[in-house]
């Protein structure tokens, strides 16, 4: 009974050894993942490196998996059994999987994919570093482009260039091969009784292609597939097809525009003209005649303005003689009536608030040339003004006081005079103005061996009278009369014999030459 028992449990336990090495390999290669190159990295010592090593359960180093996967590495789980998982790091592109040593296989799930358990083709030895490749059940094809050394991509990544081997998962994979405006752009499926090699036959896109160009006048914004791309001109090259753009401008009605890229040849497109949206405006003018109104240089209506125009901002200029002109801009909405009154301001000559010099020549009791400078604020007048004499006094002779009588000698004198003025100015017509003032006068006498420099100081009651015919010049007219306040004795004496008078009678006319504030 012994002897019968003992081959048969040798036969029984190889029998089974058998049945799990094919029932494992089944697995891992009739499954939908597939793991391809698993091999030791004799040179790599990320499992034993301080920075990156982890220890097992028991205290010894762990082997590192290096698992390079196209799958998605969250949805991807792995399973060691009763010796577990040390430790696992999602790496771009690749997962570390750390297992203690001695481990014999893992089960790999996915739920977008069948479960695998993978036997390890050798011992895991600790602290080794080992790789694999993870992906799903297929082969490895041949893509054969019509252009050699063309770059080919596949499911959008680059793989290479023609001819390229690549091992493909079993299912359709979107492949493309293109150099320049040759192209291939296709799906090939990948099955396991399907060719091994595919051709990738490329054509010219140029010929689908065809170089639009779009215009539209007035500078309009061309608008495609909802971005701005040009103003008033638009370039693309576009598969050949039917297309639209969308014309836009201010104030404008939006137009959709549709056309046919024709493959092969160049397209043009000319857009019509958008048409403006109108308003209505209306403007009276005060006073209501003798008003030219102009757009421009353009006159487009006289005394009333009354026109259909487009929407937006137009400017006029409104002209009356003797009236300040008026620049006025109106903003015109669509489909609306903007009604308004231009009032017209008389051109004021006789200016309220503004500066004058006045040049002038004046005659009293003695003549001269005088230079004055004033100005008005809310028509309050402030003046001053110097004359230079040039009338000469009589003989005027001069004797010793030291009561011998002797002769000193004789001479003649001028009158220099000092002006300062206040009044308030009244305009009874646009061109003339007429200002009441009171002022101080200063009479001072200029020559002679005596009495140079005497002085005679005057009150003086005047008037300002003044003609403008344009804005900044004017004629104007000054009688005052000036009363003497405080006399010089030498002044005085001079005076007397010299016929020079105490104040008197002065008038001034002369030119004047305005600047407004």
């Amino acid at each position: 009974m012994t002897t019968f028992c003992l081959p048969f449990r040798r036969l029984a336990y190889h029998l089974v050894a058998l049945a799990l090495i094919v029932f494992s390999a089944t697995i891992a290669q009739g499954a939908d993942l597939v793991i391809r190159d698993f091999k030791l990295l004799p040179t790599d010592q990320t499992a034993i490196n301080s920075a990156t090593m982890k220890k097992d359960q028991n205290g010894k180093t762990a082997a590192l998996i290096k698992i390079y996967t196209t799958l998605n590495e969250n949805q991807t789980y792995f399973d060691n059994g009763v010796m577990g998982i040390v430790h696992r790091e999602n790496q771009p592109g690749q997962i570390w999987l750390y297992v203690p040593a001695r481990s014999q296989s893992i089960q790999i799930t996915n739920r977008n994919y069948s479960p695998l358990r993978y036997v390890f083709p050798e011992e895991i030895q600790s602290g080794k570093t080992y790789s694999m490749h993870l992906t799903t059940e297929g082969k490895v094809v041949n893509l054969v482009a019509s252009l050699r050394s063309a770059p080919i991509y596949v499911d959008g990544d680059s793989v290479g260039v023609s001819p390229h081997e690549i091992y493909l998962g079993y299912g359709e994979h979107e492949v493309r091969a293109q150099q320049g405006m040759m192209l291939y752009q296709g799906v090939i499926n990948v099955s396991q009784h399907g060719p091994t090699r595919f051709e990738l036959p490329m054509e010219d896109e140029s010929k689908k292609y065809s170089d639009v160009t779009v215009t539209v006048p007035g500078n309009a914004d061309i608008y495609y597939e909802g971005s701005k791309v040009g103003v008033g001109e638009w370039s693309r090259r576009l598969l050949g097809g039917t297309y639209s753009v969308e014309i836009k401008k201010e104030n404008c009605e939006p137009q959709i525009i549709s056309f046919i890229a024709t493959a092969g040849q160049p397209t043009y497109v000319e857009c019509p003209a958008l048409v403006p949206y109108r308003g209505y405006l209306s403007v009276e003018v005060n006073p209501s005649t003798g008003a030219r109104i102009y757009e421009g240089d353009t006159i487009v209506a006289e005394n009333r303005l009354s026109k259909l125009v487009t929407a937006g901002q137009h400017t006029y200029d409104f002209y009356r003689k003797g009236y300040e002109s008026v620049r006025k801009t109106f903003k015109v909405l669509p489909n609306s009536e903007i009604v308004d009154t231009v009032v017209m301001q008389r051109i004021q000559y006789i200016n309220p608030n503004s500066l004058y010099g006045d040049i002038a020549f004046t005659y009293g009791p003695a003549y001269g040339v005088s230079a004055k400078i004033g100005g008005f604020y809310s028509n309050f007048n402030l003046e001053l003004g110097y004359t230079l004499g040039l009338g000469r006094s009589g003989e005027v002779y001069w004797y010793e006081n030291d009561g011998s009588g002797a002769y000193d000698g004789s001479c003649t004198y001028t009158m220099d005079e000092l002006t300062a003025k206040v009044g308030y100015q009244f305009s009874f017509l646009s061109r003339l103005g007429l200002t009441p003032r009171l002022g101080y006068l200063g009479q001072r006498l200029r020559g002679g061996i005596h009495g140079n420099g005497a002085m005679c100081h005057n009150i003086t009651v005047g008037a300002r009278l003044i003609f403008k015919p344009i804005p900044y010049f004017g004629i104007f007219i000054e009688p005052e009369y000036a009363v003497p306040v405080m006399v010089n004795k030498l002044y005085s004496d001079i005076s007397s014999h010299g016929g020079f008078s105490k104040g008197g009678f002065y008038v001034s006319a002369g030119l004047s030459f305005s600047l407004s504030l």
